[in-house]
C-alpha cells in the first residue's frame, strides 16, 4: 500500500468563513496544515501565501527535510509580512503552520511547526504529539494566545520549531489545526487515534471522523485535519495518475482576493537574466537551462536568486559586484561542465539546499568576499573548488552516497556546536500539555 492520504475542511459552526488551508501532496510525501490569523479575509490570504510557499518545497532526493520545511516557512513570513506592508489593509494578518515531509526512503518524517496547529504519530506503542504549541498564558478563561506566528516581525534566533520521528507501515499521522484539539478533550482524541489506527480504517475515514468529532463538540472554530497513513514511499518511485493528484484547501479563494497576482508575480519569471541591478530579481522556477557561456552579472546593491529550481547545461557563470548578493536555495544544478561564481569584496553568496549532479562549483572568493554553504551535496570531493583567501563559511557540504565514519568513530568529523546527536533512536518528543 502506497500512502494513504486525505484532508477534510469544515468553518464551523459559528464562523462565516474558513481561514484554515492545507497541503496534500502523497506523490511526494509533502503535507500541511495552516490555520490563517487577522480576521475577515486577511487571515485567508495569510493561509494562502504559506500553503503556496510549503508547496515550492522541491519533490528532490537528499535535500534534508527539516532545513528546506523551515526556510520555507521562513519565506511564507517574509511574503506575509511583504503583502500586509503593501495593502494596510492586512496589516496584522498572519498564519500559525505545521509541515511535514517523508524521507527519500519513507522511514523518516520531518516536521516544521510555527504556532499552535499540531502533527501526531499514532503507532502501535501510543500517540506521541510531534510538536509543541508555542503559545502564552492570557487572562483567566480566555483562550491561550499564539506566542509565534507568520505575521510576527519580532522573531528573533530560531524561532521555527523543527523535529524527526520514525514511522513504520501501519502508523497513522495526523495534522490539525487547533479547531480540533481545542475541543476534544486529549485523552479523548487519544483513545480515537488508537481505535482508527486499530480498525485500519481510510485516511479519508480518519479525517472526516475527526472533523466531525469537532463539529459534535460544537464547531466553535475552523477546523481542518490532514491524515496519512504509512505505506510504501520512496522519492523519485514512479506513481500512478491518482497519487500525482493534490490539493490546496481554502487557496484558490484566498488568490482571488489579491495575494495571487502578487505571489505569481513574484513566481513568474524563468529566463536567466545577463544583468542585476536595483532592488534584483527572484526566480521561482521548476526548470532552468542555460547555454554555453551563459553568464549573470549581479551589480553592486542588487540581489539576485534562483529559488527551487533544477538547472541544467553546457556553463554558467555569476558575477556578484562589490555590495552585491546571490543565493542559491533548493536547487539541483547539473552542469556539462561547470557552474562558475564570482564574489567581489564586500558581496556574499548563500548557497543552501543545494545538490551538484555533474560538472563543478568553482568559487572564486577574493579577500572581503564571503561565502556560505548550508547542506551542499557533491558527486564527488573534487566538484568543489573554492579559489581565493575570502571567507567560506561551511555547513554540512557532503558526497552523495558516501559513507561516513559514525560520530565518535576514528576520522569522524567533531560535531558542529550546538549540532544534534545522529543516534539510531528517535529525538526525545514532549507531549503537549
Amino acid at each position: 500500500m502506497a500512502l494513504d492520504a486525505a484532508a477534510r475542511t469544515h468553518a464551523g459552526k459559528t464562523r462565516t468563513s474558513n481561514e484554515d488551508a492545507w497541503l496534500c501532496r502523497p506523490a511526494a510525501g509533502l503535507f500541511a496544515v495552516v490555520d490563517g490569523l487577522g480576521g475577515e479575509e486577511a487571515g485567508e490570504v495569510a493561509a494562502a501565501i504559506a500553503v503556496a510557499a510549503i508547496a515550492e518545497v522541491p519533490d528532490l532526493p537528499d535535500l534534508p527535510g527539516e532545513t528546506i520545511l523551515a526556510q520555507a516557512l521562513r519565506v511564507a513570513r517574509d511574503r506575509v509580512l511583504d503583502e500586509a506592508d503593501r495593502d494596510e489593509k492586512k496589516d496584522g494578518m498572519g498564519a500559525v503552520a505545521t509541515a511535514l515531509r517523508f524521507d527519500d526512503a519513507g522511514q523518516v518524517v520531518s516536521i516544521a511547526h510555527v504556532g499552535d496547529t499540531r502533527a501526531y504519530l499514532v503507532h502501535a506503542g501510543g500517540v506521541r504529539v510531534l510538536t509543541h504549541d508555542h503559545v502564552a498564558e492570557g487572562p483567566a478563561g480566555k483562550k491561550r494566545q499564539v506566542a509565534r506566528d507568520l505575521g510576527r516581525r519580532d522573531l528573533k534566533g530560531e524561532w521555527v520549531e523543527t523535529s524527526r520521528a520514525r514511522v513504520a507501515r501501519g502508523d497513522l499521522l495526523v495534522l490539525c489545526s487547533d479547531g480540533l484539539h481545542d475541543v476534544v478533550g486529549a485523552e479523548e482524541l487519544a483513545n480515537e487515534l488508537l481505535r482508527l489506527r486499530a480498525e485500519a480504517k481510510s485516511a479519508d475515514a480518519v479525517a472526516t471522523r475527526l472533523v466531525g468529532m469537532a463539529l459534535s463538540g460544537g464547531g466553535p472554530d475552523n477546523v481542518t485535519v490532514v491524515a496519512v497513513r504509512v505505506g510504501r514511499f520512496r522519492r523519485g518511485a514512479p506513481v500512478g495518475p491518482r497519487a500525482r493528484v493534490w490539493a490546496v484547501g481554502a487557496v484558490v479563494a484566498a488568490l482571488a482576493l489579491g495575494a495571487g497576482a502578487w505571489w505569481l508575480g513574484r513566481a513568474a519569471p524563468t529566463g536567466l537574466p545577463a544583468a542585476v541591478t536595483g532592488d534584483g530579481r527572484v526566480i521561482v522556477a521548476e526548470v532552468l537551462g542555460f547555454g554555453a557561456g551563459a553568464s549573470t552579472v549581479v551589480a553592486e546593491g542588487a540581489t539576485f536568486a534562483v529559488v527551487g529550481a533544477r538547472m541544467a547545461g553546457s556553463d554558467w557563470s555569476i558575477e556578484v559586484a562589490p555590495g552585491g548578493a546571490a543565493r542559491l536555495e533548493r536547487v539541483v544544478l547539473a552542469p556539462e561542465r561547470e557552474v562558475a561564481v564570482a564574489v567581489g569584496p564586500g558581496a556574499e553568496l548563500l548557497v543552501r539546499d543545494v545538490r551538484l549532479e555533474s560538472g563543478r562549483l568553482r568559487l572564486r572568493v577574493p579577500e572581503g568576499g564571503r561565502v556560505v554553504l548550508e547542506h551542499l551535496v557533491l558527486p564527488s570531493a573534487e566538484a568543489l573548488v573554492v579559489e581565493g583567501a575570502g571567507v567560506v563559511a561551511r555547513t554540512d557540504v557532503r558526497v552523495a552516497n558516501e559513507v561516513l565514519p559514525a560520530p565518535g568513530a576514528p576520522g569522524a568529523p567533531p560535531p558542529a556546536p550546538g549540532a544534534p546527536s545522529s543516534g539510531a533512536s528517535d529525538p526525545p518528543v514532549e507531549p503537549t500539555p
